[in-house]
């Protein structure tokens, strides 16, 4: 299939939305955000508009990648082929040169997240080289909680960001990593002075994006208090889907509830 690469610098915000749109017409999870929301969401995630790419058959768009950067890693952050070009090997085809051109531009890693039942996408992802991860999932707090008693105390959530970006040696999924809340619109929270999280208001409901206790208070019950404070004072509070399994028995002891929807986690050595 003839298909034309065109980077996503030539269009607008409004035109690049409506495009990701309509290519993931009909995928489990559909993508309606408007374009302001969209803005925001992407560029704080490090969404770099010359190395994202939509695909052109003729005139019609056919796919789109939207690249995020961080050093020398990039992140799929989101891939899609509109409904008439699927199942005819497109991934196969321009997955490839996106990858190799991102490797002649510095890229080391690349990381993904996809649906732990897109078995389709996973089969792709591993014929391209990516490797499992890590399982991830999402987690909703309850919606009949008790009166918040207000022990959280709200802090800037830049300082917030900072602290967190000190605190946490591991590695994070793209998402949930402080990094990736730099320029979200937040609020931060502390509690009792040694816990705190961070909360996105960026979209119709608040979102957990992170949370981190000094490491000398860990192990002492204080990430679970404060996760049952945040959903006493943001009831139904949810995550994004993109929290490791190893934080599974936290949530649940928290009360919050596993979402139906789970990812992997997959990375590839350029």
């Amino acid at each position: 299939m003839n298909l034309v690469a065109v980077p996503a610098i030539h269009y607008s915000c409004e035109a690049l939305t409506t495009i990701t749109g309509a290519c993931f017409e009909g995928y489990r999870v559909p993508f309606s955000l408007p374009p302001d929301i969209f803005a925001q969401r992407f560029l704080a995630e490090g969404l770099s508009l010359v190395d994202s790419c939509v695909w052109l058959a003729g005139d019609t768009p056919a796919a789109v990648a939207l690249i995020a950067r961080r050093g020398d890693c990039a992140r799929l952050a989101a891939f899609a082929i509109c409904p008439q070009f699927r199942g005819q090997g497109v991934g196969r085809q321009i997955l490839p040169p996106l990858m190799a051109a991102l490797r002649t531009k510095g890229v080391r890693q690349m990381w993904l997240e996809v649906m732990s039942d897109n078995h389709a996408g996973i089969a792709l992802y591993h014929a391209l080289g990516f490797a499992t991860v890590q399982p991830l999932f999402g987690y909703q707090g309850r919606a009949d909680v008790a009166e918040e008693n207000c022990i959280l105390q709200e802090r800037d959530p830049l300082e917030v960001v900072r602290s967190a970006i000190s605190e946490c040696h591991d590695r994070l999924p793209w998402q949930v990593d402080p990094l990736t809340a730099v320029s979200l619109p937040a609020r931060a929270f502390e509690y009792r002075k040694h816990a705190y999280a961070l909360v996105s208001t960026l979209g119709d409901k608040p979102l957990l994006r992170f949370m981190y206790v000094e490491s000398e208070y860990r192990r002492k019950g204080f990430a679970c208090e404060l996760l049952q404070a945040l959903n006493q004072h943001f009831p139904a509070l949810g995550t994004t889907v993109a929290v490791p399994e190893r934080f599974s028995s936290l949530f649940q002891r928290a009360g919050y509830a596993t979402m139906a929807i789970s990812q992997y986690e997959m990375k590839a050595e350029l």
